[in-house]
């Protein structure tokens, strides 16, 4: 590599993303041992493994000129779409759900890693279509038939809370390149005005439960809400400085289930306190803070929509997940960025910002 990029290397974004792996993996190794049981679980092995690979793919990440991936995105967005197809054909089935292509020794959810393409080809659209004065409503209409198929079929795997999560981050994007302020005035009338169509026509029982759990946990604390609950307690017992690593209750005795996953946060609440947790956000916060300036200092339109929409893919990520932790936002499965169990997830994650210190190293070269 070129002694000028290694001279520009974001190192403060790398140690910020090396102390979250190592706090994720802290975190999960206690997540999930269990009350009465010795050794140490396969999961927190395989997460070791997907971390270090996930580093290596980072850094792997900075070699290639980001703008390659510009050139290379309508190629990218198609595998995206044959990635997604193949579960619905031959995926592992998992409480009902193909979300999964099997690997062999692990399994592959392409929908983690769409979010990074869809992130790739809308910054190729918005960089090669530029609306002097904003984007109106009807501009978005071709990048919303690039959102439509992906979309589509993630929501046939099922899995709804990803597919919002898809819309969501086109809306981000759309946002941060310009999206006029009345089009965002018609789009919030009208997603207002859907969602009771949306709850009674798209939603199925399972999906509406979820939202009626949120509503109303202790209408059914042992059924519906019983995982809001439990995670309200994990984080209420937590307190300022916590009950100590690895002496975590709720966590110990299997109160929360699948705490290693969408849940993991309330292992770090529930042993490390308010402290643990505001210390885990203010990194998270930092390296947004960092990814807005990468978008910010970048030399051209592509890196700059990549960067951004990079840190808004990881925003809304934290912010859905934790939204669902505190029963502020329905359950959707949505994980926490480089916390949560998952190699497809922390791969993707590490890709990501693989790409931001690509860009990062690049803006002194052209």
């Amino acid at each position: 590599m070129d002694r000028r990029l290694l001279a520009h290397f974001n190192w403060t974004i790398l140690l910020i993303v090396l102390i979250l792996d190592a706090v994720g993996l802290i975190n999960l190794y206690s997540a999930v041992q269990q009350e009465g049981q010795g050794g140490t679980s396969t999961v927190f092995f395989s997460q070791v493994a997907f971390v270090a690979l996930s580093v290596i793919a980072m850094l792997a990440m900075t070699v290639l000129d980001y703008r390659v991936y510009e050139r290379l995105a309508y190629p990218l967005y198609g595998l995206g779409i044959l990635l997604l197809t193949v579960p619905l054909i031959t995926g592992r089935v998992i409480s009902g759900a193909r979300r999964w292509i099997d690997l062999g020794p692990f399994s592959m959810q392409p929908s983690e890693f769409g979010k990074l393409l869809l992130v790739i080809v809308l910054a190729k659209y918005f960089h090669s279509h530029v609306m002097v004065g904003g984007y109106r409503l009807r501009d978005l209409a071709k990048p919303t038939m690039l959102l439509v198929p992906m979309v589509t079929l993630i929501y046939l795997s099922p899995d709804l809370g990803t597919a919002a999560f898809y819309v969501m981050l086109f809306v981000a994007v759309a946002f941060a390149v310009n999206l006029r302020w009345r089009s965002i005035l018609i789009l919030a009338i009208v997603v207002a005005v859907s969602l009771p169509v949306v709850y009674t026509v798209a939603l199925t029982d399972y999906q509406r439960n979820r939202v009626v759990a949120l509503l109303d946990p202790a209408g059914d604390p042992l059924g519906k809400g019983y995982q809001i609950l439990q995670a309200r307690y994990a984080i209420g017992a937590g307190q300022l400085l916590g009950s100590g690593y690895l002496k975590g209750m709720q966590t110990h005795q299997g109160f929360i289930p699948e705490n290693h996953t969408d849940f993991v946060i309330t292992v770090l609440a529930e042993e490390w306190g308010f402290v643990g947790c505001l210390v885990v956000l203010t990194l998270f916060l930092a390296l947004l803070v960092l990814g807005l300036r990468v978008a910010g200092q970048a030399k051209e339109r592509f890196g700059a929509i990549l960067a951004t929409g990079i840190v808004c893919a990881i925003f809304l990520q934290i912010l859905v997940n934790m939204g669902a932790v505190l029963g502020l936002l329905p359950v959707t499965g949505i994980t926490l960025p480089l916390m949560s169990y998952g190699g497809s997830s922390i791969l993707t994650i590490h890709l990501m910002v693989g790409l931001l210190l690509n860009i990062s190293m690049r803006r002194y070269m052209f």
